[in-house]
């Protein structure tokens, strides 16, 4: 058996694979979202990351612009901005402190 992961040993990825197909639908369903939204925080924090300085709507813009495309990231943007007002936070401006942008698909 080929080790789903270089870190994982065969016997260990025999035990997921047998959890896995044990698993009700359910289950693997919500697998499945704990996966993507680890995935999500991830790629968001790096976001947080790489642009420190910049306001919370221009890293949220980024990021949906590089998901969804530009046209859903700026009227999402826009649409946010007419109900809730402006994000200006950046993180640099927070001592580092990760900002929760309130994007996370699963909330």
């Amino acid at each position: 058996m080929v080790p789903q992961s270089l870190d994982t040993e065969d016997w260990a990825a025999k035990v997921q694979l047998d959890l896995l197909r044990k698993a009700s639908s359910l289950r693997r369903l919500e697998i499945a979202g704990e996966m993507t939204a680890a995935a999500w925080n991830a790629c968001r924090a790096e976001f947080d990351r790489l642009y420190p300085h910049e306001t919370q709507d221009q890293r949220d813009y980024r990021f949906l612009r590089h998901i969804y495309g530009e046209a859903i990231a700026r009227d999402f943007i826009a649409q946010r901005k007419r109900i809730l007002g402006p994000r200006n936070e950046t993180v640099a401006s927070t001592n580092g402190k990760e900002i929760n942008s309130g994007l996370n698909p699963t909330a």
